[in-house]
């Protein structure tokens, strides 16, 4: 039976985790303290940047996406044998580190220069609102004085209300 108008789903890549790197011609691979041969890895980070070494194959694990999504994520062993094939940066990626550097001081300056806006336009924002609720302040307290010279006008001539005359007090 044919499977038209179905949908298949997409293949998951389920590949090697560990990505193998060249070597030059005559290097032996060492075993690690598990007994297993190491493999080859790359440094991503600042002071080793992209250096290979090696280590032991079981102590990364780079689960696939099917591994995630049932949950079959086993920890590492505490075998951590690693061993540095090449000492030395690069000129290149010396460059690309100085490049990133200063890519993330920018980015810094502009974060931080953001959050000092905000800083400020808050700031603005709450004079503005303290302002404003000093204002309505004093409109009540000149409403407030208001009624307070018509209830002493009216305690000075009772008869003004039944005479259909009301106190007059303006400012």
């Amino acid at each position: 039976m044919s499977g038209r108008g179905k949908s298949k789903k997409p293949p998951v890549q389920t590949g090697d985790a560990y990505v193998r790197f060249p070597l030059p011609s005559g290097v032996s691979i060492p075993m690690c303290f598990c007994g297993d041969p190491c493999k080859v890895d790359v440094s991503i980070k600042e002071g080793t940047y992209r250096q290979r070494y090696w280590m032991c194959a079981n102590y990364t694990f780079d689960p696939t996406p099917r591994q995630i999504r049932i949950g079959l994520l086993t920890p590492p062993p505490l075998c951590d044998f690693e061993q540095w094939i090449e000492t030395e940066i690069k000129e290149e990626d010396k460059r690309y580190m100085e490049m990133c550097k200063k890519w993330e001081a920018k980015r810094l300056e502009r974060v931080e220069k953001r959050r000092q806006e905000e800083a400020t336009e808050k700031e603005r924002q709450e004079e503005q609102q303290r302002r404003l609720a000093a204002e309505r302040r004093e409109e009540r307290e000149r409403k407030l004085e208001r009624v307070r010279r018509a209830k002493a006008a009216m305690e000075e001539n009772p008869d003004a209300l039944r005479k259909g005359k009301w106190p007059h007090c303006t400012q």
